[in-house]
């Protein structure tokens, strides 16, 4: 692309981007297992602050090439693109936050895997005594709201956690989907005690009949989604 000036005026070539009406901007979103999402917008650079795997970006007509959390391209002017396509090759969900636009990016951050995730409280089941039984499902890649109405894109379950507020009935933390008191578990919450527990995956409680007399949540690394 060539821009020329011509007395007091900038001429731009037939489909070439206005280089002079130029902005900068940060992506965020989720990438479906296996899908692709179109960005109309413009830039020569752009720089992956955070995705939860390898994402396939293509810029404008360029090619498409595996890009991780820290890296990114920067273009000549001359090879500026008016679009971004996001690909996800994996099978699960990804997460991202992307800034894309004219402008460098400067991150002197001797670490970038994880500095721009927060860890938030999602309220799996925050009134005691509510329900028979308690789904506990991995909601990584997907978009999640905390107790405060606040939204995120969940990134990682950093953890679950149980408190037993009971102070007669042991729970289990077990298998997806369990009906009974009883069946293949992975934890144990005594009475009037808590359980921090680091795993990812689906989970459940319940006591085989009656409402569950519990307080759950679950940790996950997230970005804002706005």
């Amino acid at each position: 692309m060539v821009i020329g000036n011509q007395g007091n005026r900038t001429t731009t070539p037939p489909g070439a981007i206005n280089i002079l009406s130029r902005t900068s901007q940060v992506l965020r979103n989720i990438v479906p297992a296996g899908g692709t999402i179109q960005y109309p917008v413009t830039g020569n650079t752009f720089y992956v602050l955070f995705a939860s795997a390898t994402l396939n970006i293509k810029p404008g007509t360029g090619s498409s090439n595996p890009y991780e959390t820290g890296t990114g391209l920067a273009a000549p002017e001359i090879n500026s693109f008016g679009s971004l396509q996001i690909s996800n090759p994996s099978a699960s969900p990804v997460v991202f936050e992307i800034f894309v636009g004219f402008d460098g990016f400067i991150d002197n951050r001797l670490i970038v895997a994880n500095t721009g995730l927060r860890q938030v409280a999602y309220p799996t089941y925050p009134v005691a005594s509510a329900a028979a039984s308690v789904a506990i499902n991995d909601l990584s890649g997907t978009p999640i709201t905390d107790i405060n109405g606040n939204n995120w894109y969940a990134a990682q379950r950093l953890a679950i956690i149980v408190c037993n507020p009971d102070p007669g009935v042991t729970l289990l933390l077990q298998e997806a989907g369990s009906s009974v008191s009883n069946g293949p578990a992975i934890a144990v919450i005594y009475p009037l005690t808590s359980l921090n527990y680091p795993v990812s995956g689906n989970y459940s409680l319940s006591v085989g009949g009656g409402n569950i007399n519990a307080i759950v949540s679950e940790i996950y690394n997230a970005i804002p989604a706005f």
